[in-house]
């Protein structure tokens, strides 16, 4: 009998957010995004965090925009009408942070059982 390897299992628990009527489910990156998502964590991991621990508006500011971009990366994949400018213009700064929180975590466990050196 051959055997089946199931995939499924590799699927993280589904942890979702509701955000103007849809819901996106945060804990996993659907691999057509996968490296748009990982573009804009490597921009975030660019930031001075000793700037933004004493509150500097401009890399505050680079710290937000990120944000707004990585959300809107994001959920474009489900729902296109979710752009740019509508993260901009419909969401307050504790909606994109809760929301970009949910995806880093999900960027961060979506490498957990990878291997960076295989040999």
């Amino acid at each position: 009998m051959a055997e089946i390897r199931d995939l499924d299992v590799m699927r993280p628990e589904r942890h979702a957010m509701r955000l103007a009527g849809h819901e996106i489910d945060v804990s996993f990156i659907p691999s057509g995004i996968t490296f748009d998502v990982q573009a804009v964590v490597s921009k975030m991991a660019e930031l001075d965090q000793k700037k933004l621990t004493k509150g500097d508006n401009e890399e505050l500011a680079k710290a937000f925009a990120l944000g707004v971009e990585l959300c809107a990366v994001f959920v474009s994949h489900d729902h296109p009408d979710l752009t740019l400018e509508w993260f901009l213009k419909e969401t307050n700064v504790e909606q994109i942070s809760a929301l970009s929180d949910g995806i880093r975590k999900a960027y961060t466990h979506a490498y957990d059982g990878v291997d960076p050196d295989p040999n």
